[in-house]
């Protein structure tokens, strides 16, 4: 108890000095001697000057790079085209990642960690076209036993390589393309991959609006210990709203269709196949201090019990600071590293 009180205290002091700190806001007296009543008579009012407070946090267009100073809340507030340094659009990530899918065959779901390294750069500067360019290794551990009992695979690990251009224009249209690539060692050893685009527009200070998809571009196959299997990434495309908070966080929410996917069940036997599937997701982007930020980013497809369950979280990391200002500057990569999150893999039996 004595401890807790002390606490109380020292709780109750930083108050009082707190609030000590705060300037008193002084009444402009609209009378000449508000004492007494004569002086309601003969009133006058003061002439107060009329100040228009502008908001130098923000311009219609959230982009920002070094050129700018912290004291802007790190979102949109300055952008000078000659201010780019290869040091600011380079960030790590360290985090858990979840993942269930149809190539788990409907008998595993996986949980691990996942790092991965993304950095953006100047092609054509004064025209705001960048090159992306990323890897991701996600190592998982079997949620379920069955698929260790079943076909003697314990674990997962994913390669992810990313690459693509992007633009920001003055007028507030971003977009950006990329390839995914993976290499994925599970129950046998399978290389896909699949682009993505990303098309959006600053509708305001603080809102974004625009639409994202994934197309499939190679399969692969092979063996789930005697049966033959092929696996693709699933065509599905999202519209996605995000909005930038007065300190730089942002939050975004897509919601969309896929082509569809398989139902297999390597224990109980395959279900019909799913077509034209509700495709739903989001992901959260909040700095903590001057370089961190928590990143999060989850997507899933129907139904939950055939389809894809998909999330990460972690802290990505910006070595020389910025985080604040790490989604916005203007060379900062449109799009994640590939993941789970963005490639959806379906199975095939052979």
């Amino acid at each position: 108890m004595g401890t807790f009180r002390r606490w109380c205290a020292v709780f109750a002091l930083g108050v009082i000095v707190q609030a000590s700190t705060v300037h008193a806001v002084q009444p402009v007296p609209l009378f000449e001697d508000p004492g007494t009543p004569e002086a309601f008579t003969t009133a006058t009012i003061v002439d107060l000057p009329t100040t228009i407070v502008k908001d130098e946090n923000f311009t219609p267009i959230a982009y920002c790079d070094s050129a700018c100073n912290d004291s802007s809340g790190g979102v949109a507030g300055c952008w000078a085209g000659d201010g780019y340094n290869w040091r600011d659009t380079l960030s790590l990530f360290l985090g858990y990642e979840g993942s269930k899918q149809p190539q788990d065959f409907g008998v595993n779901a996986h949980f691990g960690g996942r790092t991965a390294i993304n950095w953006g750069v100047p092609l054509v500067e004064d025209w705001g076209l960048g090159f992306q360019i990323g890897s991701a290794i996600n190592a998982s551990s079997n949620a379920v036993q069955v698929n260790e009992r079943v076909e003697g695979n314990s674990s997962r690990t994913q390669s992810f390589t990313t690459v693509g251009l992007f633009q920001r224009l003055d007028n507030g249209l971003k977009w950006g393309v990329a390839h995914d690539f993976l290499y994925q060692r599970y129950y046998d050893d399978f290389t896909l991959s699949q682009w993505r685009g990303y098309f959006g527009y600053q509708l305001s200070q603080r809102n974004e609006v625009g639409v994202r998809m994934a197309f499939h571009e190679k399969e692969d196959e092979g063996f789930f210990g005697t049966s033959g299997v092929q696996l693709r990434a699933i065509d599905q495309g999202s519209v996605y709203w995000r909005h930038t908070f007065q300190q730089g966080a942002q939050l975004g929410c897509w919601f969309g269709v896929a082509e569809g996917h398989n139902e297999p069940n390597i224990a109980l036997g395959d279900l019909p196949r799913q077509n034209g599937v509700f495709a739903y997701g989001s992901d959260v982007f909040c700095p903590i201090t001057d370089r961190m930020a928590l990143f999060g980013e989850a997507n899933f497809l129907t139904p939950a019990d055939t389809g894809t369950v998909d999330a990460f979280l972690g802290v990505e990391i910006f070595p020389w600071g910025g985080a604040r200002r790490g989604r916005s500057r203007r060379f900062s990569p449109v799009q994640s590293v590939g993941g789970n999150t963005s490639m959806s893999v379906d199975l095939r039996r052979l």
